[in-house]
């Protein structure tokens, strides 16, 4: 007559192992108080969950490396693009600040410039009038801004 099977779904094992590891198995009872199924049970449940996580992780494994690689990528381009943004910004305004700088500098030396050389041509002709008689000095500015607005055009196209 066959034996009736447990209502817990339970099937029977019947294996023959070494006699060593029969008696580690006795030992871990006496020390556990686990029963022999038990244990069998454990250790095929924990081989079961170990080859389970393998084939997950190799199945998985390809695919969050490639997230994270593209996470990664894009957080890189988005770091890039703000460091860019602020090198640029900051360099920018520098280079504004010192093109500024620059630009009222070189407006106060043409200033100066153009009031000295008023004032050099004043005192040019003040003094020539004075030596040398003033049709005279009349006579050699306009020769001289004849000359130099000769001059000017030559220069500038060269």
């Amino acid at each position: 007559m066959p034996r009736k099977r447990p209502a817990n779904g339970a099937v029977q094992l019947n294996v023959w192992i070494s006699a060593e590891a029969k008696q580690y198995l006795d030992e871990r009872f006496e020390q556990d108080g686990w029963h022999l199924y038990e244990q069998i049970e454990g250790y095929i449940q924990r081989d079961m969950a170990a080859h389970r996580g393998e084939v997950v992780e190799q199945q998985s494994l390809p695919v969050i490396s490639e997230l994270v690689d593209t996470t990664l990528r894009k957080y890189t381009a988005q770091l890039r693009t703000d460091l860019r943004e602020d090198m640029q910004l900051e360099i920018i305004e520098q280079i504004k600040a010192i093109t500024r700088n620059s630009d009222n500098r070189l407006a106060g030396l043409i200033v100066r410039a153009v009031r000295d050389s008023g004032i050099i041509r004043r005192l040019l002709y003040a003094l020539v009038a004075k030596t040398h008689g003033a049709a005279f000095a009349a006579e050699a500015y306009e020769s001289a801004r004849e000359k130099a607005g000769q001059e000017l055009p030559s220069r500038i196209t060269a």
